[in-house]
């Protein structure tokens, strides 16, 4: 092998979305004499568009660094990478949750696959600590836990003025909805093999119906003072009702 290719970083990451708004050139401009002061700024790579900057391209570090103070109008460390696929080189934080780090051990003169993601997955992970996680969690596999898996986020949903609901499944898992009327409950963003769960509250026996996306065992009537709990599970199109509490007082 080349001693060029020997001293070239192993090291790579893979996007975990889009990234063509976290992948940066960084410019240097001059000022006028006598100071001649130079100004430095991160700026977006020309040609990197939402189309050839997807979730799922390695990113392999060029042995470019910049670091905060050294670089004029550089406030984060940043690493230089290029993508063997669409040809562009830039500057990207490594430590931005869109990209993750990857086994860096395939040699840089073979090209990574085009639009097939399952290629490019990294090895699986083993730990005795625990994973904790601001965003959402994707599995084409089994998640499998010893200990609680826990969801940290309540979803307030409001009635609007025309008496309806939307229950936007991608915003989390568990809803909660205050009645102040009668509405209707309709479902968007559906996401295969979800589980949700509602939490509905309220008094005057208002009517809690569920429209659009949604089977149930019918409308549910929000008595005062009563807490009520529904659980659906999904496919790709509907939300279906496995049960739902009477009043919990």
């Amino acid at each position: 092998m080349s001693r060029n290719l020997k001293e070239v970083s192993a090291k790579s990451y893979i996007s975990t979305q889009v990234y063509n708004d976290n992948f940066f050139s960084y410019v240097v401009t001059t000022g006028p004499s006598p100071q001649f002061k130079k100004t430095g700024a991160l700026v977006p790579v020309p040609g990197a568009t939402f189309n050839n900057c997807m979730a799922g391209r390695i990113l392999r570090e060029n042995g470019k660094k910049l670091f905060p103070d050294a670089y004029p109008g550089v406030t984060d460390y940043m690493v230089g990478v290029f993508d063997i696929l669409n040809k562009l080189s830039g500057f990207i934080d490594p430590n931005d949750p869109v990209f993750a780090p990857f086994n860096g051990d395939r040699p840089n003169y073979l090209k990574d696959s085009v639009n097939e993601q399952a290629k490019n997955l990294g090895a699986p992970v083993l730990t005795q600590g625990s994973v904790m996680c601001s965003g959402e969690i994707v599995s084409s596999g089994q998640i499998r836990s010893q200990d609680l898996i826990q969801l940290q986020t309540l979803d307030a949903i409001a009635p609007s003025t025309i008496n309806t609901v939307a229950l936007d499944v991608c915003l989390g898992q568990i809803f909660k909805l205050t009645t102040t009327k009668a509405v209707t409950i309709n479902a968007s963003n559906i996401l295969p093999g979800s589980h949700v769960y509602l939490i509905v509250t309220g008094g005057g026996a208002h009517s809690v119906s569920f429209g659009t996306g949604i089977k149930s065992s019918g409308p549910l009537s929000a008595t005062s003072g009563g807490v009520f709990t529904v659980h659906f599970i999904c496919d790709e199109t509907t939300l279906f009702e496995l049960g739902r509490t009477a009043a919990l007082t």
